[in-house]
């Protein structure tokens, strides 16, 4: 796991970054003047180009080292479950995982989700949720809800995402939590983990999701009090 002492200091005051897409940016990072694929690949893959370039609507994504993405594909892609891990993966996640794109400012991790949902569902998808990122030891965790002026219903929370980067800050794989959880990949994908393999020879799995459900609840108050106890973090320069 890569050293990130600074990033779980911050946790300890649960630093929440919102993104609403139409505001102006409050300190030059993060996507401005609404949600556009283009303007949003130049800040966060500077090496990749679009095919056909001149196009409204390009159809491929393509990465510095040649790799591709079907723009056309991601639009009607599925999710694919990892059910003993806990999470949900896409191939455009995957993609993303692999640009080696830097999240060196507390705005960036929630940034990098609005451009999978842009790519993925496009840019009114993002106009109706609020983007929250969330530090750990080793990378983000970053929350989707919808805006406050959506009719009840309409828009539902999603599970949150997942950010890992490396000691340079940079992602090295991105995926989403099939469970609402707010806390560190570690505690995560540990309760998911022991708790599949328990409940798989209790009963073959049948109370699976309850009984993580219970276990998730109890180790997010659990840590949110040894968050609690921590002192304050001086002010971070960004």
């Amino acid at each position: 796991m890569p050293n990130m002492k600074n990033l779980a200091l911050v946790a300890a005051v649960l630093l929440t970054i919102q993104f609403r897409s139409a505001a102006a940016p409050t300190n030059g990072t993060g996507p401005t003047n609404g949600i556009d694929l283009k303007q949003m690949a130049r800040q966060y893959l500077p090496g990749c180009s679009f095919k056909p370039a001149a196009a409204q609507k390009p159809r491929e994504l393509v990465s510095a080292t040649g790799e591709t993405l079907d723009l056309m594909a991601a639009l009607r892609e599925k999710q694919e479950p990892r059910k003993s891990a806990g999470y949900w993966l896409t191939p455009t996640m995957a993609f993303l995982g692999r640009q080696g794109i830097e999240v060196g400012t507390t705005n960036d991790p929630a940034g990098v989700i609005q451009l999978l949902h842009v790519i993925c569902h496009g840019p009114d998808f993002v106009k109706q949720r609020i983007y929250s990122a969330f530090p750990f030891e080793g990378g983000w965790v970053v929350e989707v809800d919808p805006q406050p002026t959506n009719r009840p219903g309409k828009v539902q929370a999603l599970p949150p995402y997942e950010l890992l980067v490396d000691a340079g800050q940079r992602v090295v794989q991105i995926r989403e939590r099939c469970y609402p959880y707010s806390g560190s990949a570690r505690v995560y994908d540990n309760i998911v983990r022991s708790v599949y393999e328990r409940e798989m020879k209790l009963n073959g799995g049948r109370n699976y999701a309850a009984a993580l459900e219970a276990e998730l609840a109890k180790a997010w108050e659990m840590e949110k009090a040894a968050r609690a106890v921590k002192p304050a973090p001086a002010a971070r320069k960004e």
